[in-house]
């Protein structure tokens, strides 16, 4: 960094309403009652959204037989979760800001129970994606709103640790939605898969109203509605969507050549640079903050999180995609088998949240973090027909290990180097990049996976249209008897795994590289937010404390 970035980095902009204490020998800042369970209500509804990303991964294909759909459909249901959840994030905390974090976490729960709702219900394929969409707005808006409201109310150097509190949640979800999924498809219908997702969204709407007393800065209706940037959020939700579409489908269900996939990608990249230029110069309020990108550590932190999304949700696919297919698991058993990776997440994350705040260092983690995940990620390639049980469970610990020591320390490092006033905008420029990563992860992982599987069956002299319908064709292989075609199809399918987890090691790399662009930041940071936590008269009488005479006041 230069000489003046540093110092821009240290001037503090206006009076901090938490003072951070800079040494061990002060006292450690330690949440209140109140900030305990607001985090606590955040874990909840952050396991619903954990649990509902990943419990279709063992359970796409039953519902997909039993709506009749086709593979392409079955790519569909859990890409359009991914690409709503994706573009609507930056504007969600945007408006979070104006109209204050409860209105807009409970408008993301009501949207996520509102897509739930419709996909119990769901006859067809369509309705279906429709409640997938609206789940993955809601669902979007609460992870982006879980990361904005922790830097309201805990200080920098101690996030990372508070907040393995909310990413624990997120772990467990993560680690039982495999299983849970597997378990509904093989003795019950897949429509509890959503069924389940109304107990969480119960205590969200009990619990935020009551407990999220965060107030914003007062101002009138009219204010607040001058203030939205509807014309970004127009030019930036409209042209993402279509860039996301034709990179989900190009090379897979449309040619790369094809108008079907040129238009959407040509008209989306000019739309995300003419979004660039209104935010960055004509907007009054931009939503997406260009000094975020201040210095060279801030463009590498912002490109981990990407990365970081498009290998996390990646593997998350596609390693179970291998146990289904590959090794014939039922979706029980593919949900275990996925154990040694997510168990893995919470320990890993939860030390190095604890180390950072006790260091008051965080590059050391991603470091780490990326040259074992690159290492993990890079070992899957050994996977084949027969791998020895004891094989990948190792291979899937390191990865998971891996994933947990960089989901926890990309985060903070983006806050961390982020200009002061700008945390709350940093975390949620985080959580886009990662879900939008996500997105682009899924669609360009399935174009590599059957573009390479289509070479061998090629060589193999087999139906090519085993690739395009890849996901389906699993229940075909389950039907048939040991043969030399079938051992054929596996190698087929094992090739084109190679072929996404090679270029899944490639991302990594890169990414370990980019790690280490990244220079010092303090995290001894004032916390500076403008929602302010207002007192809650029940918990005062629990704890016997008095209302603080400012309170009074106001």
């Amino acid at each position: 960094m230069t000489p003046q970035e540093v110092a821009t980095m240290e001037k503090s902009q206006e009076p901090a309403a938490v003072r951070v204490p800079e040494s061990d020998n002060e006292a450690e800042w330690k949440p209140s009652l109140h900030e305990l369970l607001i985090l606590a209500c955040l874990a909840v509804i952050s396991l619903m959204v954990s649990l509902d990303a990943t419990i279709l991964v063992t359970s796409l294909s039953a519902m997909i037989t039993a709506l009749g759909g086709t593979t392409t459909q079955a790519f569909w249901v859990g890409t359009s979760y991914l690409l709503s959840s994706a573009v609507t994030m930056p504007y969600t905390a945007a408006l979070s800001e104006i109209f204050g974090r409860p209105v807009c976490l409970l408008a993301a729960l009501s949207s996520f129970a509102l897509g739930s709702i419709v996909c119990c219900v769901a006859k067809s394929l369509l309705t279906l994606l429709v409640g997938r969409c609206f789940q993955g707005v809601g669902g979007g808006g609460i992870i982006i709103l879980a990361l904005v409201i922790c830097t309201d109310i805990v200080p920098l150097r101690y996030r990372a640790k508070y907040y393995g509190i909310i990413q624990a949640a997120w772990a467990i979800g993560t680690c039982l939605g495999p299983v849970l999924g597997g378990a509904f498809v093989e003795h019950s219908t897949w429509r509890w898969i959503f069924y389940l997702m109304f107990p969480f969204c119960f205590v969200g709407f009990v619990s935020v109203p009551w407990l999220l007393t965060l107030k914003p800065r007062t101002s009138s209706l009219k204010e607040k509605l001058v203030r939205i940037d509807f014309t970004g959020g127009v030019l930036f939700i409209g042209s993402s969507t279509a860039f996301l579409v034709a990179l989900s489908w190009g090379g897979s269900q449309e040619p790369w050549n094809s108008f079907r996939t040129l238009v959407p990608l040509i008209l989306g990249s000019v739309g995300l640079g003419t979004s660039m230029v209104w935010e960055g110069f004509y907007a009054k309020e931009p939503f997406l903050r260009k000094s975020l990108f201040h210095c060279r550590s801030s463009y590498a932190a912002f490109a981990g999180a990407f990365a970081q999304g498009l290998l996390l949700y990646g593997q998350l696919c596609y390693i179970p995609f291998y146990f289904l297919s590959v090794r014939g698991f039922s979706p029980i058993r593919t949900g275990i088998a996925l154990f040694p990776l997510t168990f893995a997440f919470i320990p890993s994350s939860l030390v190095v949240g604890s180390m950072i705040t006790r260091l008051n260092r965080f590059r050391w983690a991603l470091w780490i973090g990326w040259l074992i995940a690159t290492t993990g990620i890079g070992l899957t390639l050994v996977w084949d027909l027969d791998t020895p049980t004891a094989v990948w469970v190792v291979i899937g610990i390191i990865v998971g290990v891996g994933h947990g020591f960089v989901l926890n320390a990309q985060n903070f490092a983006t806050q961390a180097i982020c200009l002061p006033g700008d945390e709350a905008a940093a975390a949620a420029m985080y959580a886009f990049l990662r879900s939008f990563g996500m997105a682009i992860g899924v669609g360009i992982g399935s174009t590599v996976f059957q573009n390479v599987m289509l070479i061998k069956l090629n060589q193999l002299s087999l139906p090519t249209d085993i690739a395009d319908m890849s996901e389906s064709y699993v229940a075909v292989l389950r039907t048939m008897a040991p043969s030399e075609f079938k051992t054929n199809i596996l190698h087929a399918y094992s090739y084109g795994f190679r072929g996404v987890y090679g270029f899944f090691t490639g991302i990594a790399g890169v990414a370990t590289l980019l790690s280490m662009l990244i220079g010092h930041f303090d995290l001894n940071k004032e916390l500076e937010t403008e929602h302010r936590l207002e007192g809650n008269d029940f918990l005062r009488r629990l704890q016997g404390t008095k209302k603080p005479q400012q309170d009074v006041q106001d």
